[in-house]
């Protein structure tokens, strides 16, 4: 099959890749004038599979799904929006009129009697007054909060492309960690296989040692073989736990979670294509989007604090009506007008300039660095590609030579030609050169999605 170097065939092609450099080391045919002494078979506990993981991830959407309902970065991103649309309302009531209720009971404990010619006694103050009003304030003409309406949409804009960002980087995350775990479960199957290869060595070496074809010392050194591979199950086991454990945090879960080794990854691999579309502008990507608009709210501040030195026109009306009053009348409805003229305020307009200005230049700066970031990150993703590629064709051709070298060194052996520690060294040298050709199998599918998603718009 032919691997071309997109999102949709990266992690099938790493995969298959992988799964077809797994092989049973090969033991050659021995010269057919010369006895073969055959390597019994082998049993040993640690060659049993490692432990399913608690839960599995079936499918991309299922991944989404977990993502949406309990990734804390996912959650917390999506509420930044909130809080930013929160905060453009919250700016429009400082324009629109305030309407405000009030009523009281007012008793008093001293009065007087006030008596004047001609009219009934009155008493001052009323001993029991209900009163009831209310008050419309309206900031008819504020240049600086009708200013504020513009920035706090912006800032609306830079909270939804800040999510959009971040969507993308917890889908490069998960797919990681996904791959991560497949990665995983193949170099602790390797491991065991390598395992069970070095238990065949020992029986051999001690069927030649029965058989006076051989030395304790051979003995000796198949048996540390076979303890290095069973240390290499201990960390490969708990490598693969670790990855689960990434998976399942990147999935915010505190479960460990795996990616099944049956997943249909040409299904997988469509998802993911469908949710994260390419974008090869830079300058359309969501963070450096969102840093050019830091830059216009970072300017608009300027601009902001220019405008406290603006006047403002603000309207007071009060209606307020009470049960008992003293020469006046019980309803009474007033309209005011206050011109707000800025004079002096001991230099905290000036100083809120100066801040903004040096908030301009910061963003200018964080714009740059997002800018360069973006294109380094793109430029090595895409290197990234190559450089794994020519790795693993390495590898796998060391890989051929460590396989062949170990099969004629057990070939060999069995004949009574080279030593024990000639076959010991061959064997740990085919293990590594299996495990590291796996993993770079991986590492190019990871590679080839990380090119993809690193200027991808991811929608879900």
């Amino acid at each position: 099959m032919s691997c071309k170097p997109r999102l949709r065939h990266a992690l099938f092609c790493a995969v298959v890749a992988a799964r077809s450099a797994i092989v049973e080391p090969a033991v050659a045919e021995p010269p057919q004038d010369l006895p073969e002494i055959a390597a019994p078979p082998v049993a040993d506990g640690m060659l049993a599979p490692p432990p399913e993981a608690p839960r599995q991830v079936a499918s991309w959407d299922e991944a989404l799904a977990l993502i949406r309902a309990q990734s804390p970065d996912y959650v917390s991103s999506y509420e930044s929006v909130a809080r930013a649309e929160a905060q453009k309302r919250i700016a429009l009531a400082a324009v629109l009129p305030v309407l405000t209720g009030q009523g009281s009971y007012t008793h008093q404990f001293s009065t007087e009697l006030l008596t004047i010619p001609g009219f009934p006694p009155i008493v001052t103050p009323p001993p029991n007054v209900f009163a009831i009003g209310a008050t419309l304030a309206w900031s008819v003409l504020n240049p600086r909060s009708l200013y504020a309406q513009g920035t706090a949409a912006r800032n609306v804009d830079v909270a939804r492309m800040s999510f959009e960002d971040k969507r993308r980087t917890i889908a490069t995350a998960v797919v990681t960690a996904m791959l991560a775990t497949l990665a995983a479960s193949r170099v602790a199957d390797l491991n065991r296989v390598g395992l069970r290869a070095a238990l065949e060595r020992l029986a051999l070496t001690q069927t030649r040692h029965e058989l006076g074809q051989g030395t304790a010392l051979d003995v000796d050194r198949a048996q540390q073989d076979v303890e290095a591979a069973r240390a290499l199950i201990i960390t490969s086991d708990e490598a693969l736990r670790q990855s689960r454990e990434a998976l399942g945090q990147a999935l915010g879960s505190p479960i460990a979670i795996a990616a099944p080794g049956d997943l249909d990854l040409e299904q997988f691999e469509a998802a993911v294509a469908r949710t994260c579309r390419l974008n090869e502008n830079i300058e359309k990507r969501p963070d450096v989007r969102a840093g050019r608009l830091q830059v216009e709210i970072a300017e608009r501040a300027v601009h902001d604090a220019n405008l406290q030195w603006a006047p403002s026109l603000n309207l007071l009306s009060q209606l307020n009506y009470a049960t008992q009053t003293v020469l006046a009348p019980q309803t009474t409805w007033s309209l005011e007008g206050v011109l707000v003229v800025p004079i002096y305020d001991g230099g905290v307009r000036g100083g809120a300039r100066h801040d903004a200005l040096a908030a301009v230049e910061q963003a200018r700066q964080a714009l740059v660095s997002t800018r360069v970031a973006a294109i380094v990150g793109s430029a090595q993703a895409e290197r990234s590609v190559g450089v794994l590629r020519a790795s693993r064709d390495v590898a796998a051709r060391e890989r051929e030579l460590a396989e062949r070298i170990d099969r004629r060194t057990r070939a060999g052996y069995t004949q009574g030609l080279g030593t024990s520690l000639d076959l010991v060294t061959s064997a740990q040298a085919l293990r590594q050169a299996e495990i590291n050709l796996a993993l770079l199998e991986f590492q190019v599918g990871q590679a080839r999605a990380n090119a993809v998603l690193t200027n991808a718009e991811c929608v879900y």
